[in-house]
């Protein structure tokens, strides 16, 4: 919420720069097709054997048909079993396979199929014993790549305390980083003026950093109780427009407790904005999430925020305090888990922003659609698709029009690819393990019945970065 509070002062105040030639704007469709490249070429990346997100061999889809047609073919029911896991459908799985184990129990493709089967329906303490026994024998690659994971996972599950560190480094370009007007020009209850020089549309490029330090720890209670922290700093150094170098720093406390068949997450959030080198914007914020697993591909969920935002005065936002306020909001949503490897999240929120201004403060009702997809070989892809309308409580005293309706989308989409799989290679340096390629698209728009407020920006840019664990 903050940071469409941030676009909203952009567009308010015109950035004090100079107007130039925009020759770049092909970057931002050449990324977008660098990233769909991407996709295409996976499949081709490791074509000695193939894997899903899950560790699981390639194979067709087997149906419950089929294997009625020859029940005691072995290799048959094996696929079947790996087609069961891929449509979520566990307890069935868990059945075919030990069915299988009495037909071929010395089989260790089998066994390493049911261990992972054992872990995801939680039953670990067989799946940790299987795991150290497999890892002895001959696997399948995939198979014996995802067992490694699921082993090192329980090797983490089995730390009360655990930390990771993520860091990462990229490059970013916008087509309007300021924000300015799309008309090119400002309404005021003196007439309308055109943006010569300063607050005209302007391009750029950056440099962006982050480091994030994050802290589990499992309470000494027979449910799932875990409480967690992070810390996290990012920074983006603008090529042209100094005065929007970023730098921001955020903290985050809270803790996941199990009741029955809900989970309630309370957290706690500080964030600290400099803009061109001026501290810009505190917020503190508070928020409770409630998830009820309704059965193995629906996830219901409900959450409350509240976030106090206090804006600070800035040589090139002189009267930032004036928006200055509380934001309030609920949430409701769900998760559909689609097969093994994609998930989709749909939610809908109510929220106002509250003011000393009431030119400033408004009620607004967004929907959000988010889709992850587990494209395998570790690669990944992030849809985001965002619309919210916003309803002031009174006129723009700038325009002294009637009161200000604002309409705002956003369309996401980011790839990332482990740097390992890039490369097709088999073997990789341990210390570059997990070191991941992403590339990422973004188109944001805000309409509004005042010009002034109007205004569309397309982002592009690609990172690098690299999680450790320990």
């Amino acid at each position: 919420m903050m940071f469409t509070r941030l676009r909203r002062q952009f567009r308010a105040e015109p950035a004090r720069y100079h107007h130039r030639a925009n020759p770049s704007r092909h970057i931002v469709p050449l990324l977008l097709a660098i990233g769909l490249s991407f996709i295409i070429g996976l499949s081709e990346i490791h074509p000695a054997h193939a894997e899903t997100a899950d560790g699981l061999p390639e194979t067709d889809t087997v149906t419950y048909d089929q294997v009625l047609g020859d029940p005691d073919n072995i290799e048959l029911s094996y696929r079947y079993a790996i087609s069961q896991i891929r449509k979520a459908d566990l307890l069935g799985a868990s059945a075919t396979l030990d069915r299988l184990i009495l037909l071929a129990p010395k089989e260790p493709n089998i066994r390493a199929l049911r261990a992972i089967v054992l872990y995801r329906l939680d039953n670990l303490r067989e799946a940790e014993k299987e795991f150290a026994d497999l890892l002895t024998l001959d696997l399948d690659p995939a198979l014996r790549s995802g067992i490694e994971r699921y082993a090192a996972e329980l090797d983490r599950r089995d730390q009360q305390t655990r930390m990771s560190l993520l860091t990462s480094i990229g490059y970013q370009y916008d087509t309007n980083r300021a924000g300015a007007p799309e008309a090119g020009q400002v309404r005021t209850f003196l007439g309308t003026f055109d943006l010569e020089g300063e607050g005209r549309e302007e391009d750029d490029h950056s440099m962006t950093g982050l480091i994030r330090l994050g802290i589990e720890h499992d309470l000494a209670t027979q449910n799932r109780n875990t409480l967690f922290g992070s810390l996290t700093a990012y920074g983006a150094d603008q090529f042209q427009l100094d005065d929007f170098d970023t730098v921001d720093l955020g903290a985050q406390a809270g803790g996941r407790f199990e009741f029955g068949a809900v989970f309630l997450t309370p957290t706690i959030n500080y964030d600290h904005l400099f803009l061109g080198g001026d501290s810009y914007v505190d917020s503190i914020g508070t928020s409770l999430r409630a998830d009820l697993r309704v059965n193995d591909p629906i996830n219901l969920w409900i959450k409350g925020d509240m976030t106090w935002i206090d804006y600070d005065n800035t040589e090139m936002y002189p009267t930032g305090d004036l928006q200055s306020g509380g934001d309030v909001g609920i949430t409701v949503g769900a998760d559909f888990y689609i097969g093994t490897d994609q998930r989709l999240t749909v939610s809908a929120t109510h929220h106002g922003f509250n003011s000393d201004q009431d030119w400033e403060s408004f009620v607004g009702e967004r929907l959000n659609i988010n889709h992850t997809w587990l494209i395998g070989g570790g690669a990944f892809l992030l849809t985001d698709l965002f619309g919210e309308y916003d309803n002031y409580d009174m006129a723009d005293p700038i325009t002294g029009e009637t009161e200000r309706d604002d309409w705002i989308y956003r369309a996401r989409l980011t790839l990332g690819v482990p740097v390992q799989t890039l490369f097709g290679a088999e073997e990789w340096p341990t210390l570059l393990d997990g070191l991941t390629l992403s590339v990422y698209g973004e188109y944001y728009r805000a309409e509004s019945n005042i010009t002034n407020y109007e205004y569309e920006n397309a982002r592009g840019g690609l990172t690098i970065s690299k999680r450790w664990e320990f």
